[in-house]
């Protein structure tokens, strides 16, 4: 993959951000909470894009900044997953999690990858992770007796989305600081194929917000 094909992809994947930040501002006041929740996690993670950019515009090492969303992300997506889940995990299992997650992500920039390194480690366990929640909510589904329309249930969008992205970049998250150093047309095409992910993760979160959940 070229790098102008790199670039292009992936300001694609940073400005196409703004479509559910559109629909959500559109339909605000008819979102439920894990709709609001997942919002929340948009515009987070609009602003580190934007941020992000700046920084490599200016030529700018913009890794520190994915240290510290890496908690922030995981974190608001435990909150996504909390009540959900609250059938399945306790309310201290998530704040048990939450918290190991942060201090093993604060021994990892330590110790082992620092500010200006791919923090591989954490995101691997991120993916992990969230696999792991997505895995269980669809199995939390299909304990319940009641039929629910899953294309108004906009956490079935949300947790679809999750899965593919997360289970897509997996071995990306693991393998980079590994294989991929520097600016070559294997990472190119490796980072290319992450934003194209990262598109349809997008266009999931989009349609998450675009849906009209059913009142219970």
């Amino acid at each position: 993959m070229s790098k102008i094909l790199f670039e292009n992809l992936t300001l694609v994947a940073s400005v196409i951000l703004l479509v559910p930040i559109l629909v959500s501002i559109f339909r605000f006041r008819f979102l439920d909470s894990s709709q609001k929740k997942l919002l929340v996690l948009v515009l987070t993670t609009g602003l580190v894009e934007i941020i992000s950019w700046i920084l490599w515009y200016k030529k700018m090492n913009n890794l520190p900044l994915y240290h510290f969303y890496a908690v922030i992300e995981f974190l608001l997506i435990i909150n996504i997953y909390r009540k959900v889940l609250s059938g399945l995990f306790s309310k201290n299992f998530f704040i048990i999690l939450g918290i190991g997650f942060g201090i093993f992500s604060l021994a990892n920039t330590l110790f082992f990858q620092d500010l200006y390194t791919f923090n591989s480690n954490v995101t691997t366990l991120i993916g992990l992770l969230v696999i792991f929640f997505s895995l269980s909510y669809f199995y939390a589904l299909l304990k319940e007796v009641k039929y629910s329309a899953l294309e108004t249930n906009p956490m079935f969008w949300i947790n679809s989305g999750f899965l593919i992205y997360f289970s897509s970049n997996l071995i990306l998250f693991f393998i980079n600081n590994n294989m991929f150093k520097g600016s070559t047309e294997a990472s190119y095409l490796v980072w290319g194929l992450h934003a194209i992910v990262n598109i349809v993760l997008t266009i999931f979160y989009t349609i998450a917000l675009w849906v009209n959940p059913k009142k219970p």
